[in-house]
């Protein structure tokens, strides 16, 4: 089924080049998935030459340009087309996938293991959304719980991390998600 016969997914894959995680992850779902409802449109590649270079940008974080960039940069065409895909009015939702270090906890355990790190969470900007109103925390919540009942092993479990970018974390909000909650598109960070 297509646009119309239930919602749109999109799912932006390979932002970062150094995670390498993010762009296997999306190049499967784009090869390997049947879609039986809605629409999942994936962009398993965005920033090809950080893919190609394995760094976090070759001309910067290309995760930190949407707040605002200048035409002269390198990386403007590529960021100014994913923002006009990001609104089409057919896109409901979006994914922006990533590779963790460690693994998120709201509280110190370890090393490995605290606020810090960003591994084995699902990455939220706010609690919600006012126009049109989604309650990306309940969302997140409910994937959250389904994820936890799967895993293999109860170390890996799965966490809720609220950025809260919209109270001040003026480094997200440069990013592709929170550029989507800011007009009106639920976003998430795996």
């Amino acid at each position: 089924l297509g646009p119309g016969n239930g919602n749109t997914l999109m799912v932006v894959g390979g932002i970062q080049g150094d995670e390498p995680g993010a762009f296997s992850a999306a190049a499967l779902i784009a090869s390997h998935y049947k879609i039986t409802k809605g629409a999942v449109w994936v962009v398993p590649d965005l920033n090809m030459s950080s893919i190609l270079s394995r760094n976090r940008g070759k001309n910067g974080d290309m995760n930190r340009k949407f707040a605002s960039l200048k035409p002269e940069d390198p990386d403007y065409e590529i960021v100014s087309k994913i923002k006009s895909i990001l609104l089409d009015e057919r896109v409901d939702l979006i994914l922006n996938l990533h590779d963790g270090s460690g693994f998120y906890r709201p509280v110190w355990e370890s090393r490995k293991r605290n606020p810090n790190r960003w591994g084995q969470s699902l990455i939220i900007d706010q609690e919600a959304m006012h126009s049109p109103p989604f309650n990306l925390y309940e969302t997140a919540s409910k994937i959250e719980r389904d994820v936890n009942t799967r895993l293999l092993d109860p170390m890996h479990r799965y966490h809720i991390n609220n950025t809260l970018t919209a109270e001040g974390n003026e480094e997200m909000a440069k990013t592709l998600s929170f550029f989507a909650v800011c007009n009106g598109k639920p976003a998430f960070g795996v």
